[in-house]
């Protein structure tokens, strides 16, 4: 940052009337050395630095260098040892470059140094609902609710509250995502797939139909409104849901076990086989070792 210091017109000035004073004098002109700045006004130099490289690393965070951003927020953190935002980035950073264990001790540390601070309070929640640890996920989502109300904040806490079996508070979450964002595509969804697990099947479809309208290229919204398609019979409608869905994500492993399921429900033998093959080895590929298992025993039923 290029610092715009005060007066520095006279301050030139000044120096072009010394160049016409002669050597002589000059030199009886004691030179005073450098004095280093006052502590506060160092920290507050040192603060705007930091800042700069906490926005900058920031952005770079969000053209995917995760590396480059990493390397931002430590010079920021180098520069202003207690910047909580510098901390929560370079957590950010970590958790996309797969050390989890560092994130979680800068999400901490940016909570101790700011502790009204929602965003590492959001993102320590969604590190501890990647480890499993759901009830502390649910508490963070709550804590940054309370500091800064939000449509995303809300979605994602009702994800979990889902996950641990509160399907009335998980409701009660998306309806509020909803009422603060009527176009959030994804709380649609997952609210969609909440009232299909109620027995909801058609506010499962409204919700499903609402979401592909918002976002046609999530194929995932395809792959749901697809399931309760065939839960209620509409097999060609579930079928045609599915095409999209691997249409738009070929790597959507269970989505061609959905359709597997369907074709072979209509007589499709072939097709149901090929779409399990393509279902295994992509969860093969993936690691998911139990639905790759599920998938072959299906496949040693269909093939008998």
């Amino acid at each position: 940052m290029t610092l715009k210091l005060q007066h520095f017109t006279v301050l030139s000035g000044l120096a072009a009337l010394l160049v016409s004073v002669s050597p002589s004098f000059a030199a009886q002109v004691p030179i005073a050395p450098p004095s280093a700045p006052h502590p506060l006004v160092a920290r507050v130099l040192a603060q705007t630095t930091a800042t700069d490289f906490v926005k900058r690393g920031i952005t770079k965070g969000k053209n995917g260098d995760f590396k480059g951003a990493l390397a931002d927020f430590n010079q920021a953190l180098k520069l202003d040892s207690r910047n909580a935002e510098a901390y929560n980035g370079r957590g950010a950073a970590r958790v996309y470059l797969g050390d989890r264990q560092g994130a979680m001790a800068d999400f901490d540390q940016s909570l101790k140094l700011n502790p009204n601070f929602a965003k590492p309070y959001y993102n320590r929640a969604m590190l501890r609902f990647a480890q499993g640890n759901k009830q502390g996920a649910i508490a963070d989502f709550t804590q940054a609710l309370k500091i800064a109300p939000s449509a995303t904040v809300y979605n994602d806490r009702g994800n979990a509250r889902g996950d641990v079996g509160d399907t009335k508070g998980a409701l009660a979450d998306y309806n509020q995502a909803l009422k603060l964002d009527p176009t959030y595509a994804d709380a649609y969804d997952n609210r969609g797939r909440l009232k299909r697990r109620l027995g909801d099947k058609q506010g499962a479809i409204a919700d499903l139909n609402q979401s592909v309208k918002l976002n046609p290229n999530s194929a995932a919204a395809y792959n749901n409104r697809g399931l309760i398609r065939a839960d209620v019979g509409d097999r060609s409608g579930a079928l045609s849901d599915f095409n999209q869905a691997i249409k738009l994500n070929p790597k959507l492993a269970q989505t061609y076990g959905n359709r597997g399921s369907i074709r072979a429900a209509q007589g499709d033998k072939k097709g149901a086989i090929q779409d399990l093959q393509k279902a295994a080895e992509l969860f093969r590929q993936q690691g998911r070792s139990q639905d790759y298992q599920k998938v072959q025993n299906a496949l040693k039923k269909l093939r008998r």
